[in-house]
C-alpha cells in the first residue's frame, strides 16, 4: 500500500515539462497480459510488476510510470493520499538514489483482482531529509485493462520515525463518490470497532491481504487481531473515492486509537486505504494499508 519513490535524473525543466503532460494511453502491449496457472507464477507476475515499476522511476521514465498505472487509481504514503496527478508530482519530488527488488512478495487473486504485499528496501528522502533505509511493507493491487496490467492502488508504509501529521488530499474528487466509499469504509470499521465478527468476517474477501505497523497480513490476521483488539470509534477525515472496473478505491485520514497486545495506536490522523471489490452490501475488502503506528 508500502506503502514509494524515486528522483529523476533528466535536467529539470525536461522532467518538469514531461510530468506536466496529462497521462498517456498505455501502448498495446506486446503480448497480452493473462493469468498465471499457479502460485508459483502469480508471485512472480506480482514481483514483476512492482520491481518494474520502480525501475521505471529510477529509468527516469515518467511515460512509463502514468501507463503502469490507472487513470482512477490513489497511492497513500505517511503524507496523506494522492490520485494519479498527484502521485505523479509525488514521486518527481521523493529522491530515491538504489531501487531495491521486493522481498517476502505475497499474491494473492481476487477476482478480478492481483492483490500483492511485500518488503521493499529504497534509500529515499523527502525534502532533504533520508527516510530510513530498512525495508517496509508496500502493498499494491493491478487489474487487466486494454490487455496490461495497471496498478488500481498502492500504500507504502515507508515513513520517518515519528511519523508527521497528514496532510488533506490536493485532489477534490467526486462529492457524490466520496460520501459513498465514506459510508462503505465507516460500516466496516464500525463492525470492527463494535466486535460485530460476522459481519466483520463477512465484509473480507478470500486472498484480501493488509498491510500494517506489523508488517504483512492477510485475511486470518485481520480477523484475529479485530477480535483482541480494543478498537476506539473511528473518526474518518478527508475521504477519496475513485473506481476502477469494479473496485471501489477510498482513501482518508483515520483517527482510530487500538490497544493491541502489547501494543497502542494513539487516536492520531493516519493516511488509510481500503480497496473493496463490487458493491453495495456484497462488497468486500481485498487490500487495507494503515499508516498508523505506535509512537
Amino acid at each position: 500500500m508500502k506503502l514509494s519513490s524515486l528522483s529523476f535524473i533528466t535536467p529539470f525543466v525536461l522532467a518538469a515539462q514531461i510530468f506536466a503532460q496529462a497521462p498517456v494511453a498505455p501502448a498495446a502491449p506486446a503480448t497480452a497480459a493473462a493469468w498465471p496457472t499457479d502460485q508459483a507464477g502469480l508471485t512472480t507476475l506480482a514481483s514483476t510488476l512492482i520491481n518494474g515499476w520502480f525501475a521505471k522511476i529510477a529509468a527516469n521514465d515518467p511515460a512509463g510510470i502514468s501507463q503502469s498505472m490507472q487513470p482512477n487509481m490513489q497511492l497513500i504514503d505517511f503524507q496523506g493520499s494522492a490520485d494519479l496527478t498527484q502521485s505523479l508530482e509525488k514521486i518527481k519530488g521523493l529522491a530515491s538514489k538504489s531501487p531495491s527488488n521486493a522481498t517476502d512478495v505475497i499474491a494473492t487473486r481476487v477476482g478480478d483482482a492481483l492483490v500483492a504485499t511485500c518488503l521493499l528496501a529504497v534509500n529515499q528522502s523527502v525534502d532533504g531529509k533520508n527516510l530510513p533505509s530498512g525495508a517496509a511493507p508496500r502493498i499494491g493491487v493491478w487489474q487487466i485493462v486494454n490487455g496490461s496490467w495497471q496498478m488500481a492502488a498502492w500504500g507504502s508504509l515507508h515513513m520517518p520515525e515519528v511519523r508527521p501529521a497528514p496532510s488533506a488530499p490536493a485532489f477534490v474528487g467526486d462529492a457524490a463518490l466520496n460520501a459513498e466509499g465514506s459510508a462503505m469504509l465507516t460500516k466496516f470499521l464500525a463492525a470492527q470497532q463494535t466486535k460485530n465478527m460476522t459481519a466483520f468476517d463477512a465484509m473480507l474477501a478470500d486472498g484480501m491481504q493488509v498491510v500494517n505497523f506489523k508488517g504483512q497480513k492477510v485475511r486470518a490476521d485481520m480477523v484475529k487481531g479485530a477480535s483482541m483488539a480494543k478498537t476506539q470509534p473511528p473518526i474518518i477525515a478527508d475521504a477519496r473515492t475513485t473506481r476502477c472496473g469494479d473496485l471501489t478505491i477510498v482513501t482518508c485520514n483515520l483517527t482510530m486509537g487500538q490497544s493491541i497486545a502489547f501494543n497502542t495506536l494513539p487516536a492520531d490522523p493516519a493516511p488509510f486505504l481500503a480497496v473493496f471489490q463490487g458493491s453495495g452490501d456484497s462488497a468486500k475488502v481485498i487490500a487495507i494499508a494503515n499508516t498508523n503506528k505506535p509512537k
